[in-house]
């Protein structure tokens, strides 16, 4: 079982503004990149209803300066049979970085490390390229992505979009954003993810429900757990 989109990303833009680092819409990459010298981490939990598994990932993202992040992620990292166990080496860039808008490019390296029979592939790559826009109090995002085989065997190449509503910040400090992404195509990215986001300063919690499109191979409908922490600033 190849791993899905395992792109390491980040926290919102200025009118959805919550200072910890999410990293993904959903399951597809956002516009943002961890602030600079802070660590972000991320578990998730995945759960197929059929064929019945299990799969866990960890997510590392480190912010450098001028909009970049250094990514390392483990897919599959409790090595659940027959599923990939891989290592996921990436980079996220804003280039443009405005009070609406932002545009941003992204590359991810997967290395299979366990059950490496499953994978059919010995390296594979995604890479992927996008622009979020800011409209009161929802993001709109669009973009494509390329792969080698990273999502399916083979090169293969679609799209990817979103939408984030931050519905409420309440005085306590805790935020509720309802948000939802999808990737075309038939690969193990390819689904209609919605979710909601709890936040709180720098740690947030998101559950999620994803819905394949026909032909997926990674089953045709998945729950999820997100939870992560921004770490930092590093010394």
């Amino acid at each position: 079982m190849r791993p899905k989109l395992p792109f390491a990303i980040a926290a919102f833009c200025l009118f959805l503004a919550p200072a910890y680092a999410q990293e993904v819409i959903m399951t597809q990459p956002s516009a943002d990149t961890a602030p600079k010298g802070r660590v972000f981490a991320r578990a998730d939990g995945f759960y197929t209803q059929a064929p019945s598994f299990y799969q866990e990932n960890l997510n590392l993202a480190v912010g450098l300066a001028g909009n970049f992040e250094l990514s390392l992620n483990a897919s599959n990292a409790f090595n659940r049979a027959p599923m990939v166990g891989s290592l996921v080496a990436g980079f996220k860039y804003v280039p443009y970085k405005g009070r609406h808008l932002r545009v941003y490019v992204g590359d991810q390296f997967i290395q299979p490390l366990t059950n490496k029979s499953s994978a059919g592939f010995s390296q594979g790559n995604i890479s992927y390229e996008a622009l979020a826009l800011s409209v009161g109090s929802f993001r709109f995002t669009c973009g494509s992505f390329q792969s080698h085989d990273g999502v399916a065997l083979g090169n293969r190449a679609g799209a990817i979009g979103g939408i984030e509503w931050m519905a409420r910040t309440f005085e306590n400090g805790w935020s509720i954003m309802p948000s939802i992404d999808y990737a075309s195509g038939a690969g193990t990215n390819g689904y209609v993810s919605p979710g909601l986001m709890f936040a709180k300063g720098n740690f947030f919690a998101c559950p999620g429900y994803m819905i394949a499109n026909p032909h997926n191979m990674n089953g045709a409908q998945q729950s999820f757990l997100m939870v992560g922490y921004t770490f930092g600033p590093l010394r």
